[in-house]
């Protein structure tokens, strides 16, 4: 066994709080509606948005399309609108989204300073995402993180996707390293961990808070769902190198 010669992480909710921001970004298109004139009480607005966004999925590219369909349909104080109005409106609603999105995304505090601390060790970085391909690194270029990370591998520009394993064992064979050289960091059990244990890289789980952030320890019933390590901080991911490290000097 040899020491860690490479750390992947994920992307959303991992490096920066892709669930925030998405929400956040959500409402200014809804309250940019209501600015214009959508006739509707924002506290009612925000709870028909949010029942469209967990009926659809939060990847859905229409949710201000349902919206206004909704209101037409179902809230008979509401004014009807025609069609013009409402991709009127739908137009008012995606500029805000977009520019909250760009204005507002940020990395988590712990995240560059970790980037940079991995480079000084001459350990590898490599993010392993899903997504579409120009959405991702156009992420990854507004984070300021592209120099920082040697490789990024994304789903649908390799024809693998999460929970795949093969996805991971791409990216082992990409460094010319195995599983126990290395570790990954996600915030799922299901397209992280797993994967990432069957490749027999260490798996940390990462806790932020997101949208998938429900994995308790009470959880561990089986092997492949185990983390192997459990994190809130990347500061403590220094820490778990010291100790695999330690374990190859000692045997």
């Amino acid at each position: 066994m040899s020491p860690i010669k490479l750390i992947g992480f994920d992307l959303d909710d991992c490096l920066f709080d892709s669930t925030g921001l998405s929400e956040r970004a959500r409402i200014k298109g809804l309250y940019a509606m209501i600015d214009l004139g959508l006739k509707i009480d924002k506290k009612k607005a925000t709870r028909i948005l949010g029942e469209i966004v967990r009926e659809y999925g939060s990847n859905s590219s229409k949710h201000y399309n349902h919206f206004l369909r909704r209101l037409n349909q179902m809230e008979e104080n509401v004014e009807f609108l025609s069609y013009n109005d409402r991709y009127k409106y739908i137009a008012a609603a995606v500029m805000a989204y977009h520019e909250e999105k760009v204005n507002s995304i940020q990395l988590y505090d712990d995240v560059e300073e970790s980037l940079i601390r991995l480079k000084d060790l001459s350990i590898k970085t490599a993010i392993i995402t899903d997504g579409i391909p120009i959405k991702q690194y156009e992420k990854i270029l507004r984070l300021k993180i592209d120099k920082l990370i040697d490789l990024v591998v994304i789903s649908d520009e390799i024809g693998i996707k999460k929970p795949n394993p093969d996805l991971f064992y791409y990216c082992l064979k990409k460094f010319k390293v195995i599983g126990q050289e290395t570790i990954y960091v996600g915030d799922r059990i299901d397209k992280d961990i797993i994967p990432a244990n069957l490749n027999n890289i260490y798996s940390v789980y990462l806790h932020r808070g997101g949208k998938y952030d429900r994995y308790q320890i009470d959880m561990k019933n089986q092997d492949n769902f185990k983390p192997d390590y459990e994190i809130s901080n990347l500061n403590e991911l220094f820490d778990i190198i010291d100790e695999i490290n330690k374990k190859v000097t000692i045997g």
